[in-house]
């Protein structure tokens, strides 16, 4: 039990001084990890590198049994299947079984996202030691900042970047322009790229264009070429989730929904027509503020601990 606790405490240190979590979202990791392992202990386990995939279908049937959610649920594996990448990198565990564990379809069809600790993760995992990797770097950083389409992002041109003001110029569907702002990170690496990479890349067979995204050979990017991009990245990081291009603008959306940004305001910068069109994203928050409120409050916990 001691040496279980020392290994969730060093994950926890982790998340707060390495990859710089707020506390709320430690918190959350915490409370998780604890209802595991308290389940684990309640089965007789004592170690985190005994558990089997076999035992895990026990652990998911005591979920549905609670009555939560699908998203709740998604949630909780999303955590533990982080923590125990963390053990079997520090060489606590042989192997990972949360990734033999896929997150539970959800009732209603809602566009696919990643929760922000999961994005967040998915992004750091790029391997940036070579002008391809830099390249993917930028990329889906800006994919993540600015909400873009992938057609937008393979058609994106030097001319249409303003780093003094992180704005950039789309040419949406329907030959509709919108400007959309993207963060200072994401421009760093956008700017590295651009000025190291990407003329590396043109040079391999004499390029000469204005795109921003180049393949191995300076030629202009495509659609399948960046889901292939992202097929790779995903298989390594995770080969469970289902990713695709658009999980990162729908992700861009539902994060800014989540902290309060107007629907309005989401809705211009994803460049939709219709506010219709972008409330789909708020089934998607208002699933999530109930399910914190639901595992979050003070009263529902004394009653489910009845």
């Amino acid at each position: 039990m001691d040496i279980m606790l020392k290994m969730v405490n060093e994950y926890l240190d982790y998340l707060k001084y390495q990859r710089n979590y707020s506390e709320l979202t430690i918190e959350s990791y915490h409370r998780e990890i604890q209802q595991f392992v308290d389940f684990l202990l309640r089965e007789g386990i004592d170690s985190f590198d005994k558990v089997e995939y076999s035992f895990l279908r026990g652990y998911l049937m005591q979920l549905h049994n609670l009555g939560l959610s699908a998203s709740t649920i998604n949630h909780k594996l999303t955590s533990l299947r982080s923590f125990y990448r963390f053990l079997q990198k520090e060489e606590y565990v042989s192997d990972n079984p949360f990734l033999l564990i896929e997150s539970l379809k959800m009732p209603q069809k809602n566009p696919d996202f990643l929760y922000v600790d999961e994005m967040i993760e998915l992004l750091d995992s790029i391997e940036t030691n070579t002008a391809l990797g830099r390249r993917n770097k930028a990329m889906l950083e800006l994919m993540y900042a600015s909400g873009l389409r992938c057609s937008e992002v393979v058609s994106l041109t030097l001319k249409q970047i303003d780093f003094q003001n992180h704005i950039l110029l789309i040419h949406g569907k329907g030959n509709k322009d919108r400007y959309v702002p993207f963060h200072e990170y994401a421009s760093d690496w956008l700017q590295s790229y651009i000025l190291e990479d990407r003329p590396v890349l043109m040079a391999v067979q004499n390029q000469e264009h204005d795109f921003v995204f180049v393949n191995k050979n300076g030629g202009k990017m495509t659609n399948r070429g960046v889901e292939n991009v992202i097929d790779r990245i995903v298989q390594k990081y995770d080969p469970t989730k289902k990713i695709h291009p658009h999980t990162f603008r729908h992700s861009f959306a539902t994060h800014l929904l989540e902290r309060g940004v107007d629907l309005r305001t989401v809705q211009e910068l994803l460049g939709h027509e219709n506010l219709s069109t972008t409330q789909v994203y708020t089934h998607i928050t208002n699933q999530y503020l109930k399910d914190v409120y639901d595992e979050s409050h003070p009263r529902n916990q004394i009653n489910e601990e009845k």
